[in-house]
Parts: C-alpha cells; structure tokens; sequence
C-alpha cells in the first residue's frame, strides 16, 4: 500500500508525523512525500529523516507553490500501491492504522472503495484534546449506525480526511482530486460515493492537529463558500439536496454579504434566480441591507403570482 504524506511549512511537526508512519505495524508500505515548495527547514529535516528510513520511498519537492489539491495529486498519480492513504503532516497515524485498513479493505467486495474513521483531536504540543473529530465538527451529520450513502454525504462532510484508506484502482472511474478546489476532500469523497460503498471503522486510527497554522483554521468559512458552492454545481444535476444547499448557500452569502462570493458569481449563470440575486447584489447607491429587504420582497411577490396563475388555471380546467 502506498502513503502519501504531504508538507508545506510544517517544520515543526513533520518527523512526528513521519514516524507515525514509520512505526505502522503494517510491513508492505511505499512512501511519498510531496512538498508544497516550503520556505521553512522542513525540507531539509525530511531528507535528513530519510537516510534513516529503509522502506521504498520517493520525496517530490516543488519548485513553486501549486496548492493541496495538485500536491496531493502528484503523489497520488505515481502510487503504485493497491491501497492508497494521504495525511498532513502535522497529523498523526496511529500504529495498527494501515494493517486494520487494509486486512478490512483485503476482505470486501468489489464494490467498497475506501473505509475510514475517527480521528482523536490533539493540539499544538501534541496534548489530547477533548472529544474526537467527529463530536466535535460533524455530530448533527454522522452517527455509528449511520447508512453512507451520496444523499447523506451531500448532507455536509463528516469524513476526517487523514483517517481515510480508499482502492488506488477506483481512481480511472472517479478521478483524481480537483485541482480548482482550494481543499480537496469533500468533492472526492461524494464522487466515490457515487460509484462505490464507503464504510465507517470503529478503529479510530489517526490523531488530528489542532493548530493556528493548519488549513482548516487559516480559511473562513467566508473563503470556503466559494469552494461549497462549485462543488454543490457539480453535484447539483445527481440530487435535489445538492441544489437545495447550493441555493441556500449563495442566499446565506448574500445576506452576509460575502463579495468574494458575489465577485465569483456575477458573470456565472447558474440559474434564473441566483442570476436575478446578483443584479440586485451589484446595485450601486443602495445600502446591502436594503438590497437583501428587495430581493425578499420581490421573491415573495413571484411566489405570490405563480401560485395565482395555478389556481387559475384549475378554475378555467
């Protein structure tokens, strides 16, 4: 199996997370390592670390920035492993993590493509934190008992992503992670879904950091919105849920007023609404408040007038 760890500026976590790897009890392991292009030591700390590692291994290290979406691609691209797990390297394998994945994984149909797990939270100094991933980000989203299936997981994403083991053959029929997004799991996952079974390991196997530094904490949910919103497109044609979150998400963003919304938005064509949204969304000389105050009046008054020309029309059948 193939793991594929990926780094930018994380100096001051890597080797932990290298060792997590090193000391898997699982023996048949091919490493990659892709860095982002650091500008801190961690580069030279994972080379010196590998003159020490006697595993298969290849360590990728761009020249310029290219983001975690094509980071993690590459390394994806050339594993060679019948399995394939990624992680951040300020997380955290625990021991048994890819030998329990695996003998699952070794054992299922065809149709499974990948199982995960919960993660333990862990902060800074490598401290245990109060409850897990799950408890703590998605508890109104999963539960044990819980059927993963693309509706629910169109829901919100509740996977923890460094938990995650998927088949490297499921990748001709589901892609590689898209590299227009700015975070990469989510669309994967909801495409894998499509395809293939996902199933949830009572194992917890891997610690997730929590720190100022990390990706989840530097992007606000603002900046994120933008990312939602194109993977909710994609998925919009496949299930009324996706284009029941689109659509809430976008009025969400105009009532808040997030521009780095509206400036992806105004030239996009999305649908006739959401099209009508962003021309009162750009009005100049008009304060946002009143701005939101009209289009709800106005959405109303087409409600109003669609659901008279209906009961016309049964009185005049």
């Amino acid at each position: 199996m193939s793991i594929v760890a990926i780094n930018y500026n994380n100096s001051k976590y890597v080797i932990e997370t290298l060792d997590s790897i090193a000391q898997q009890t699982y023996e048949n392991i091919e490493l990659i390592i892709v860095d982002d292009c650091s500008t801190d030591d961690s580069i030279e700390k994972i080379e010196k670390w590998l003159l020490t590692y006697n595993k298969p291994y290849k360590f990728i290290k761009h020249t310029k920035n290219k983001g975690i979406c094509v980071t993690i691609n590459d390394g994806y691209r050339i594993a060679k492993g019948k399995y394939i797990s990624s992680i951040a390297t300020d997380d955290i394998m625990l021991p048994q993590k890819t030998e329990i994945q695996v003998q699952f994984l070794e054992n299922t149909k065809e149709e499974v493509g990948m199982i995960f797990s919960d993660a333990y939270l862990i902060d800074e100094h490598s401290n245990p934190m109060r409850n897990t991933f799950i408890q703590k980000y998605k508890p109104d989203l999963f539960h044990f008992n819980f059927e993963i299936t693309y509706k629910n997981l169109l829901k919100g994403n509740f996977i923890p992503a460094m938990s995650v083991m998927i088949k490297n053959k499921i990748l001709s029929d589901t892609g590689y992670f898209d590299e227009n997004l700015n975070y990469e799991d989510y669309d994967m996952w909801l495409r894998i879904a499509q395809k293939y079974e996902i199933f949830y390991s009572e194992f917890i196997s891997v610690n997730y950091r929590v720190h100022k530094s990390s990706l989840s904490q530097k992007f606000s949910s603002d900046k994120w919105a933008i990312d939602d919103i194109k993977i909710y497109t994609k998925h919009r044609n496949n299930s009324p849920i996706a284009e029941y979150l689109l659509n809430n998400l976008i009025k969400e963003s105009f009532t808040k007023n997030n521009k780095n919304v509206y400036e992806y938005l105004k030239n996009k064509k999305i649908n006739k609404r959401i099209t009508f949204m962003c021309k009162i969304w750009g009005l100049r000389r008009i304060s946002h408040k009143n701005k939101v105050y009209l289009y709800n009046k106005i959405v109303t008054l087409w409600s109003y007038y669609y659901k008279l020309i209906g009961l016309l029309r049964n009185v005049y059948k």
